[in-house]
C-alpha cells in the first residue's frame, strides 16, 4: 500500500519549467498545473502568507577566459546569477497541525502579483465583492447565450445551422436549403 502524496508531493512533481497558477477564491486557494487541479487549501485555515526569493550564481570557465586569463581565471570567472521564487503559504489541517506548502513560481512579476492577490483574499471584507463578481460574471454568460437563442436579429444577411452551429450568408447557400457541411435543413426565416 502507498501512501497517499499530500499537496506538496504534488507540487514538487510538476516540472521546473512548469507554471502553477495559485487562484484564490472566496473559499480556498486552488492550486492548479496545466489544467489539472492539484489542490485546495482553505482560506480560513491560511495563517501567513509570503514570498522567498532563492537566488544561486552559476560560475563559468570558458575556454576562451582560460586561454585569456590562464590561472587568473580562477579570480575572475564568469558569473550567471539566476532568481526563483517561491510563494510560502503557512495553513492549519484538519489534525491542528500547521502545515507549510511551497508554490514555485518562474517570474518576480507573476511572484508580485500571486502574493497580493492571495493577500487580498484573505481580508474577510474582500470576499463577499470576490462573491459578487463570479455571480456577475456568470449571470452575464448565462444572459449573453439567453439572448443568442431566444432572440434571433431578424433581417440578417446571416443563417446559422443549428446542428454544426456554421455561419453562412444566406445569398452563397445552394438553393436546396440545407447546410453545405453537414448537410442538414436550415430553417431560413
Amino acid at each position: 500500500m502507498g501512501e497517499v502524496p499530500t499537496l506538496q508531493d504534488r507540487l514538487d512533481a510538476v516540472q521546473a519549467s512548469g507554471m502553477i497558477a495559485c487562484m484564490p477564491t472566496h473559499k480556498s486557494l486552488i492550486l492548479y498545473y496545466d489544467e489539472k487541479e492539484l489542490g485546495r487549501i482553505p482560506l480560513d485555515d491560511v495563517t501567513d502568507v509570503s514570498l522567498i526569493v532563492d537566488s544561486s550564481v552559476k560560475r563559468n570557465y570558458t575556454i576562451f577566459r582560460c586561454l585569456l586569463l590562464g590561472p587568473l581565471v580562477l579570480l575572475f570567472p564568469k558569473k550567471t546569477i539566476q532568481e526563483t521564487y517561491r510563494l510560502c503559504i503557512q495553513w492549519i489541517d484538519m489534525g491542528g497541525e500547521y502545515q507549510f506548502t511551497y508554490v514555485p513560481i518562474l517570474t518576480r512579476i507573476m511572484a508580485d502579483h500571486i502574493l497580493n492577490a492571495v493577500k487580498r483574499s484573505l481580508n474577510p471584507a474582500v470576499r463577499p465583492e470576490l462573491v459578487q463578481k463570479i455571480q456577475a460574471k456568470e449571470r452575464a454568460a448565462v444572459s449573453g447565450k439567453m439572448k443568442q437563442h431566444l432572440y434571433p436579429v431578424k433581417n440578417s444577411p446571416f443563417i446559422t445551422c443549428e446542428n454544426c452551429t456554421m455561419e453562412f450568408r444566406k445569398s452563397d447557400l445552394p438553393s436546396g436549403g440545407k447546410c453545405p457541411v453537414c448537410r442538414h435543413s436550415l430553417n431560413r426565416k
